[in-house]
């Protein structure tokens, strides 16, 4: 009845309201918060910056393979846009939303290939959840 993006994006609308956090954007933690909100945000930015690095080693590390008179390969990417959300607590909760992106590349040669505009296969909703504990965040 709904497309798998239909369904993640009201599975991870669903999260979003469960969670019922804090929503931070970059240099912005909510009045009040201690610096485990402040934290939080350069945390998630880091994370999102190790992920950009993860996916250009990717990129660089296609196995080509033989697909019909050409070639084409495959690479795992990340979105950059993201969702930081930050849960107060005796032990306080961090939520870090983005998405994974499956590319193809093809061409007639590999350097065809290499060169060529990555197309999307897939797409996939990621939620990593840490915690705050002794004053930085943990996976």
């Amino acid at each position: 009845m709904w497309g798998k993006a239909a369904g993640a994006r009201l599975f991870a609308g669903v999260l979003a309201v469960a969670f019922a956090g804090v929503v931070l954007s970059a240099g912005t933690p909510a009045v009040g918060q201690d610096s485990g909100a402040a934290s939080f945000v350069d945390f998630c930015r880091t994370w999102m910056e190790k992920l950009a690095a993860r996916e250009r080693d990717n990129l660089s590390q296609i196995k080509w393979r033989r697909a019909g008179s050409g070639f084409e390969g495959e690479y795992v990417g990340y979105s950059k846009d993201h969702r930081c959300e930050w849960k107060p607590g005796q032990v306080p909760i961090g939520k870090l939303s983005y998405q994974e992106v499956r590319y193809r590349k093809r061409g007639e040669s590999i350097a065809a290939a290499k060169a060529s505009a990555p197309e999307i296969v897939e797409v996939t909703e990621v939620t990593e959840i840490f915690r705050y504990q002794d004053g930085k965040w943990v996976y």
